[in-house]
């Protein structure tokens, strides 16, 4: 099912889209009245179709947040907008937005700009930036920014309920994600998890005590419960 994502900081217009949308046969993946929560659902649904409000809430509008994300991979962007003046307008196409809806939404015109948008995705080749491909980063929200990380740099996990901790050259960055999730998140073939609440990245282990049942990560000593410890030893290429 195709997917699609909203920005939209009017409730009464973001149900009406999602309403639409739906009965168009989309699906609607998220909705957001920001910019940072939008990059976010941008990143983690991969829509195939954006739907954005100019005028949304937080310091970042609707035509900047389109050029971010076409920064991380390209997607056809469909500008709502309540403003009908010229440098509006001109500002907006540097986003180089498939379509302009204005409001109130005409249903008809809506239909027809999100099926066009559709069709324009398939020929759209995604690209990402050139720092690193998106598989190979996490992003996490601090404060009302995006902070990226390189799943290489993660030494461990220490997960607490719904909090993880990620330790990263030697500093602890904490997020809001369960281990669950984040192990969704993570290259299978890398990380391994060692305890009830320590996953450990594979390519960063300096030795493992066999005696003692722990193993030593750059920054830590971690215990290795009996639960996992065949899990990992199964990991290993022992010679």
């Amino acid at each position: 099912m195709s997917k699609i994502l909203i920005v939209e900081d009017d409730m009464v217009v973001r149900s009406t889209i999602e309403i639409i949308a739906k009965d168009m046969g989309y699906e609607v993946v998220g909705c957001a009245d920001n910019a940072v929560d939008a990059l976010v659902l941008f990143m983690v649904k991969s829509p195939q179709v954006v739907i954005c409000d100019i005028s949304i809430n937080g310091t970042t509008n609707g035509i900047e947040l389109a050029k971010k994300m076409h920064e991380i991979r390209r997607v056809p962007v469909i500008f709502l907008t309540a403003y009908s003046n010229e440098e509006y307008f001109n500002q907006a196409k540097l986003a180089t937005p498939l379509a302009f809806i204005s409001k109130p939404i005409d249903r008809k015109t809506f239909e027809r700009s999100v099926a066009l948008a559709m069709e324009h995705a398939r020929d759209v080749v995604g690209f990402t930036t050139e720092i690193a491909p998106v598989e190979q980063c996490l992003y996490t929200r601090v404060g009302n920014r995006l902070k990226k990380l390189y799943i290489k740099d993660i030494e461990f996990v220490e997960v607490d309920g719904k909090y993880s901790a990620l330790s990263v050259g030697q500093r602890m960055i904490n997020c809001k994600i369960s281990l669950k999730d984040l192990l969704d998140k993570l290259p299978r073939d890398k990380f391994v998890q060692v305890n009830r609440n320590f996953v450990i990245n594979m390519d960063m282990i300096e030795d493992i005590d066999m005696a003692n049942f722990n193993v030593k990560m750059p920054t830590k000593d971690i215990p290795i419960s009996r639960t996992f410890k065949d899990q990992l030893m199964d990991r290993i290429k022992l010679i």
